[in-house]
């Protein structure tokens, strides 16, 4: 009887073990966040080798992530919104692109153990160009509401805020489009902070907007269209 107790109780230590070691290991297999390295952020590529007067091969980096098998790389030209993908298991990868462009990157980490990825920060970076002495701006980034969050009104109105970089470092001014369609119309124009107050809003309904930042020289982007919805 005590033998028979005894199987019993080291069985069940057995299973209650097996059942633990399984949770840790398909945690373990989860791939992590890589960490981009180059080209840096909201900087000007002047490395990469020259192809001819349009195009440069760049070496694009980022840090080993854990448990992680291969890496999906992200890189989207700002001017005419084209993204190209690429795979590889390296840390780094060499990609052709247009001189004089604007580019924004990221990386995704991928485990052959796991159906979980994990998305690197996003940078941007302008390509360098031929004779080129002046850049148009990044596009904007939403800062309050974030894209696609739910908000409370406070006395019918919100406030949107953005930021926006220049390797020039002379933005002069912001045209917001506002409006309840996905193609919004002008809501105020000749900005010159990174916010606009008391924006009214209805409750239940969702609002798109975008903002197209502007430089002393007149250079000009547009960010991609935000959303938000009014609690």
């Amino acid at each position: 009887m005590r033998k028979l107790i005894y199987i019993g109780i080291v069985l069940l230590a057995v299973s209650c073990s097996s059942g633990g070691d399984s949770s840790e290991e398909k945690k373990a297999s989860n791939p992590e966040k890589a960490v981009l390295v180059f080209p840096e952020n909201n900087s000007e590529c002047l490395e990469g080798q020259i192809i001819n007067s349009q195009k440069s091969t760049v070496n694009f980096k980022w840090s080993k992530a854990n448990s992680t098998d291969s890496y999906d790389i992200s890189i989207k030209n700002l001017n005419d919104q084209t993204v190209k993908l690429h795979t590889t298991t390296n840390t780094s990868l060499n990609v052709e692109i247009d001189r004089g462009t604007p580019y924004s990157w990221y990386v995704v980490s991928k485990s052959k153990k796991s159906t979980t990825t994990a998305k690197s920060d996003t940078w941007k970076f302008y390509n360098a160009g031929e004779g080129v002495t002046e850049h148009a701006p990044f596009p904007a980034e939403t800062v309050e509401p974030l894209n696609g969050a739910e908000v409370t009104a406070s006395g019918g109105g919100i406030t949107l805020k953005w930021s926006a970089n220049d390797l020039d470092n002379n933005i002069s001014s912001y045209t917001i489009y506002f409006g309840e369609t996905t193609m919004p119309e002008i809501h105020q124009s000749d900005i010159t902070s990174s916010q606009l107050d008391n924006v009214a809003v209805i409750s239940g309904k969702i609002y798109y907007w975008k903002v197209k930042t502007t430089d002393e020289e007149g250079n000009t982007s547009m960010s991609d269209v935000f959303s938000f919805k009014v609690n």
